[in-house]
């Protein structure tokens, strides 16, 4: 009996060592992750703050989700807290931009990058690299515009599911996705295909994917399913984000009331034309 008890405490105590050196390699080994940094240097950009500028970056930063995350004050929100993986703020930038220079802003919007050197978590900095040097700044212009006032603090703190999602590759830095070639790409606003396709690239790709073929994660469809919409099905779709046959279509419908509202007329037409052209290639971008 004294056999089987001490061989049974060696097994527990085995299993306990095994357990314990899991948890400080998973620890470690996503701390890592976590902790590095970029050797991306922050630009020269330099952004205006004119008052056209901050009133054109206000009603981009209502399309482009700036308000969403971080709330219609820009004092922050609480993104994402979820037990045993990960609570991570969308902080106050009526705080933060003030110890930012307008390059380090840019890195962190585009490359995901931030002052530290280290990567953002959830901003949709692969979205956010195809804007426009004059959109990003009246972005910029607006948020500095923006009164200081108290709010959410930063902070990312990952849990144990988190790190094994980091481990595994579900769960990347943001500054990992970008393409080291610039994406902006084209915003003639008197081309209609390729003043849609920049719209597309800087609105829909977040939850749509970097070609449109949707996100199972997210319930977002391929974009080909645009094509089922008629013009006025489509601007009811994007005024109010009510689908086909009066339905809610969840995270879109709630997307389309806050932020895709703000679109003006001839912004949700060029985004038609460029969806209609989409779908004509048969799901494949355009160049």
């Amino acid at each position: 009996m004294r056999r089987i008890l001490k061989w049974l405490g060696i097994g527990v105590a085995t299993i306990a060592a095994v357990a314990l050196v899991a948890v400080l390699y998973l620890f470690v080994a996503s701390q890592r992750i976590i902790a590095r940094t970029y050797p991306i240097p922050p630009s020269s950009f330099d952004a205006p703050s004119d008052s056209t500028s901050v009133r054109k970056g206000a009603r981009l930063a209502t399309i482009y989700g700036c308000n969403n995350c971080h709330g219609q004050d820009m004092a922050g929100t609480v993104l994402f807290d979820e037990p045993g993986i990960a609570r991570i703020s969308a902080p106050n930038l009526t705080a933060i931009v003030k110890d930012y220079t307008d390059g380090e802003l840019e890195r962190l919007v585009r490359r995901g990058v931030k002052r530290d050197g280290t990567s953002t978590w959830i901003m949709p900095s692969q979205m956010f690299a195809h804007l426009t040097d004059a959109d990003l700044g009246a972005i910029i212009a607006y948020v500095r515009s923006v009164p200081q006032r108290a709010g959410v603090a930063r902070e990312t703190s990952i849990r144990p599911l988190g790190r094994i999602g980091i481990l595994t590759g579900q769960f990347k830095p943001v500054a990992t996705e970008i393409p080291a070639a610039p994406l902006r790409t084209d915003a003639d606003n008197s081309d209609p295909l390729a003043h849609g396709k920049y719209l597309v690239m800087t609105a829909c790709t977040e939850c749509h994917g970097a070609n449109l073929e949707g996100s199972d994660f997210l319930q977002a469809p391929n974009l080909l399913a645009a094509a089922a919409y008629t013009n006025d099905d489509f601007f009811r779709l994007m005024r109010t984000g009510v689908g086909i046959g009066n339905r809610n279509l969840g995270l879109m419908t709630e997307v389309a009331a806050a932020r895709f509202a703000a679109f003006t007329d001839d912004e949700v037409a060029a985004v038609r034309t460029y969806l209609d052209a989409f779908a004509r290639q048969g799901g494949t971008s355009l160049p």
